[in-house]
């Protein structure tokens, strides 16, 4: 099983040709997977998965020419480096002191309407909370499968877990999330 919209497939001459250098194919690959690395981050709470997405692609292109297999393995690749460099931004966070709360540096040159960037805010920061009621591992297993679309197996290798555990992790989180949803009323 492939992402949504991953390369199907082209997918082998595409990584062929990215592994030669290609700087074509390794557009497609940066195009088909920096949108799902970078929701994968936003599930997880991150607070710059753009940043995180494009540290990810930059150590999968470092070590391309070591990447043997298909779609599904590299998208498992993919999303292991995703999850490791996660785990790796929340140890670095919680050393560092932190900073003034809700503050936002906006980007030189970028301009967005104050409607546009509280209603980006509103829906991201909901879902994030949404999921802040889950453990780290159902929350992992939850974004990787909803959010990245990958299979039971593919979850199961990124997260160093049997296939029962992982579907576990996912009914007892997509109950709790039930529990909390639910309630409140969707909006």
């Amino acid at each position: 099983m492939a992402i949504r919209n991953g390369l199907g497939p082209k997918f082998g001459s595409v990584l062929t040709g990215a592994q030669n250098g290609s700087s074509r194919d390794f557009e497609l690959l940066f195009r088909a997977y920096s949108g799902p690395v970078t929701a994968f981050a936003s599930a997880r709470g991150n607070d710059d998965p753009e940043a995180i997405s494009n540290d990810v692609l930059l150590k999968v292109f470092q070590h391309l020419d070591g990447f043997d297999g298909d779609e599904s393995a590299f998208t498992g690749w993919v999303f292991a480096i995703a999850r490791n460099r996660l785990i790796d931004a929340h140890r670095a966070a919680a050393r560092r002191p932190a900073v003034a709360d809700g503050v936002e540096v906006p980007e030189e040159g970028f301009e967005q309407s104050s409607e546009e960037a509280a209603l980006r805010g509103l829906s991201l920061q909901s879902t994030i909370s949404q999921l802040e009621c889950l453990t780290d591992d159902q929350r992992d297993v939850i974004a990787l499968r909803m959010v990245a679309d990958l299979s039971l197996e593919q979850v199961s290798e990124i997260v160093e877990r049997p296939v029962s555990a992982v579907k576990a992790l996912q009914r007892r989180g997509l109950r709790r999330l039930q529990k909390e949803i639910l309630p409140a009323g969707v909006s």
